[in-house]
């Protein structure tokens, strides 16, 4: 065998052991309300480059400011029905709403006063279309995000199981909205469907998403 090919081969191999064999295989926890700071902060982080965040706020200190109050009230729901998955040092976390909870977007209406006042009527727009697609008997996976730092480490995909598994247990449909192509790849691979794309004028797309149960 030529002795560039045996390079080649044992470079492939080294890198797949690396990458699958010694890889630390992320731990899931339930996150409780003492943890909320933590859990609130990797959002954050995972959020702060987000295309439809940064869209509706563009302004870095108006995101950063208005993102709080996002999490204070989508959060709360999660919290009260214990439905909080982190990994254990909290480099990332996701917050599921169950069936049936109805969110009060009043609650966000204090943020609206940061986003661009010739923006404001297509991020109303955007948002009402969104609501068209979210199916009352799902469960809705409202925020879902790995600290930058520690990305590419399966962490997100783990996130997922833990909650899917807890869901197709009880033989319900989960339900979100992919925010980028990229996160929609990896939502597809767990088994997410795109029902609908959502977009107006100068918005980033974003793919409201369903899995029925397995």
């Amino acid at each position: 065998m030529p002795l560039m090919l045996i390079t080649i081969k044992s470079s492939i191999l080294s890198t797949f052991i690396t990458k699958y064999v010694f890889m630390k295989i992320p731990k899931i926890v339930q996150a409780s309300i003492t943890d909320s700071e933590r859990v609130k902060g990797v959002l954050k982080l995972g959020f702060a480059s987000d295309a439809l965040l940064r869209w509706v706020f563009p302004d870095a200190s108006s995101f950063l400011k208005c993102f709080d109050k996002w999490m204070e009230e989508f959060s709360k729901i999660a919290f009260e029905n214990n439905i909080v998955y982190s990994e254990e040092n909290f480099f990332g976390s996701s917050l599921w709403h169950p069936p049936g909870v109805e969110f009060d977007n009043s609650a966000l209406e204090p943020t609206f006063e940061y986003i661009p006042s010739d923006r404001i009527e297509v991020v109303v727009k955007f948002f009402e279309e969104f609501e068209k697609y979210h199916p009352e008997d799902a469960w809705y996976l409202s925020f879902i995000a790995v600290d930058p730092a520690q990305q590419r480490k399966g962490i997100g995909s783990f996130l997922l199981k833990e909650a899917l598994q807890m869901i197709d247990k009880r033989g319900d449909r989960a339900y979100l909205e992919a925010s980028n192509e990229q996160n929609k790849a990896l939502y597809e691979r767990h088994g997410f469907v795109e029902i609908g794309r959502v977009q107006f004028e100068d918005s980033p797309p974003a793919f409201p998403m369903i899995r029925e149960p397995k």
